[in-house]
């Protein structure tokens, strides 16, 4: 996405806070006029930005407010490669990423909305995604690696959210197998992991990997009551909406080509909500009851039915009986 100057204007009085730039070093640093400098300073203050002028001696930031845009985002960003594509609202960021995905979109280009207006889950499922309270992004992958490697990239993903929930928030988040990240027994993110494949040289052409996290608890709650959010503080929201949207897109792309030597198992385990718990099973017209025993090296989930077999679910939904999501105690942090 194209940067305005507005946001350029912004970046460049970003990097030198307190400090006075002349508007004629602006304009020339940006190739733009005095006028154009002028006035998207104009808009920044608009925005909510404190920026004093002196003539002579040109233009400073006091204060930056907290923003959920593009230039928020990218100022938290490690890779050089991500590309970011902001919108304040599209049908699906997953649909806006694929189809970027076949005009030839570069790994890295990362789509994020501020509101989804068709939010998608797995096997078709909605996704509520209400404006200002979440974050929904995707993340554009051209891998490398075995085709049979890509279906590890969703479970990796959980593991950088998941990370990236702890780091950013008072929270520790557990993983739902095998897509859903839960924090105190409640969902706060579902993730969507798509790919094309190349028929003629049997290889990966790209995955697109979405995530939606609720970040805040939005003003009518949730319809879902397994449903819940980061946090219900609106103090600084938009802040931790950046660092979770950067922090997970910096994990994803500093570790997901490793994922065949599945470097995530024993976070992912040590993550799991179900391990020991009784759930219901459904996989095509079969439903069942069992207790989880845990996940196997292939991120199968290992369950234990009543008449004493054990099964490996590779695929399949599983559910928890409300009464059995308690919320997850916070590990301690060593100094």
């Amino acid at each position: 996405m194209q940067r305005t100057t507005k946001d350029r204007v912004r970046e460049l009085l970003e990097r030198s806070p307190g400090a006075f730039i002349s508007g004629a070093h602006i304009a020339e640093e940006l190739g733009v006029s005095r006028n154009s400098v002028w006035k998207a300073v104009k808009a920044l203050r608009n925005d909510g930005f404190e920026i004093e002028s002196v003539t002579k001696r040109g233009h400073r930031l006091i204060a930056s407010p907290s923003t959920f845009d593009a230039a928020s985002i990218a100022r938290l960003i490690d890779d050089p490669q991500i590309i970011i594509d902001f919108h304040d609202c599209v049908s699906s960021t997953n649909t806006v990423a694929k189809q970027l995905a076949e005009e030839g979109a570069p790994q890295g280009t990362l789509v994020v909305a501020n509101s989804q207006s068709a939010g998608r889950g797995r096997q078709g499922r909605s996704f509520f995604s209400p404006q200002d309270t979440g974050v929904y992004f995707t993340l554009v992958l051209r891998p490398r690696f075995a085709v049979e490697d890509v279906a590890l990239i969703t479970s990796f993903a959980a593991c950088c959210l998941a990370d990236a929930i702890d780091e950013n928030t008072s929270k520790h988040a557990q993983i739902k197998w095998v897509n859903d990240v839960f924090v105190d027994g409640r969902k706060v993110s579902g993730i969507l992991s798509e790919a094309s494949f190349d028929a003629e040289t049997q290889t990966v052409a790209y995955v697109v990997v979405g995530i939606g996290v609720n970040v805040v608890e939005p003003p009518d709650g949730f319809e879902d009551d397994i449903v819940g959010a980061l946090t219900s503080d609106c103090t600084d929201a938009n802040d931790l909406r950046c660092r979770i949207v950067a922090d997970t897109v910096n994990r994803l792309m500093a570790g997901y080509e490793g994922v065949g030597a599945l470097p995530h198992l024993a976070a992912y385990r040590a993550r799991s909500i179900l391990d020991g718990k009784r759930v219901e099973v459904y996989r095509g017209n079969e439903v069942f009851e069992a207790l989880v025993i845990g996940v196997d090296d292939d991120f199968s989930l290992r369950v234990r039915l009543d008449n004493g077999e054990e099964r490996a679910l590779a695929s399949g939904e599983v559910h928890i009986p409300s009464s059995q999501l308690a919320p997850a105690p916070r590990p301690c942090r060593r100094a």
